[in-house]
């Protein structure tokens, strides 16, 4: 006959039990986590699509003068412009702390900000199409100022101490 340690099984149904307690607990928290995005603190869809947008930008900077790399920096521009369009689709949450009478003008001016973002990636992709290396350095410097504008406008204040500029 097989003895059983009756104080070990009762032990290890007692851990299990606690487990599943906290599972049951930790539930909600990691539903809100993927509602806010991919999971984690803070993160959001927007956050998520500016980082595409980031890490897109940071290797376009490295390279575009390159006419040697103008294919590799065209499928980033493709990166890029798909994830302004996804970014796009999504309000900053300093928008929503603002008052009711605010929101729509700040609504307003991300949106058309977005636009124009969109406007000069497009610009980058045909000067980089067209061989134009010189005018595609100077539109990546005027995205980048795009960028820091909008980050001025959008991003709350906490974010843009500890930000870190491509």
């Amino acid at each position: 006959m097989i003895a059983i340690n009756t104080d070990h099984a009762y032990s290890m149904k007692k851990h299990i039990s606690l487990i599943a307690l906290l599972l049951i607990l930790a539930a909600p928290a990691v539903i809100k986590a993927d509602e806010k995005g991919e999971g984690g603190e803070g993160d959001t869809k927007l956050g998520n699509a500016m980082e595409k947008m980031n890490g897109s930008f940071r290797k376009l900077r490295r390279q575009v003068a390159d006419p040697a790399q103008n294919e590799a920096s065209l499928a980033l521009v493709e990166k890029l412009s798909k994830a302004t369009k996804e970014a796009a689709a999504y309000l900053p949450e300093k928008i929503s702390k603002l008052p009711a009478a605010a929101q729509e003008a700040a609504k307003a001016s991300y949106a058309e900000k977005m636009k124009e973002l969109s406007a000069t990636i497009d610009e980058l992709g045909a000067a980089l199409k067209a061989g134009k290396n010189e005018a595609a350095v100077k539109i990546i410097e005027d995205l980048h100022l795009q960028e820091e504008a909008g980050h001025r406008e959008f991003r709350p204040k906490k974010q843009n101490k500890d930000a870190v500029s491509p």
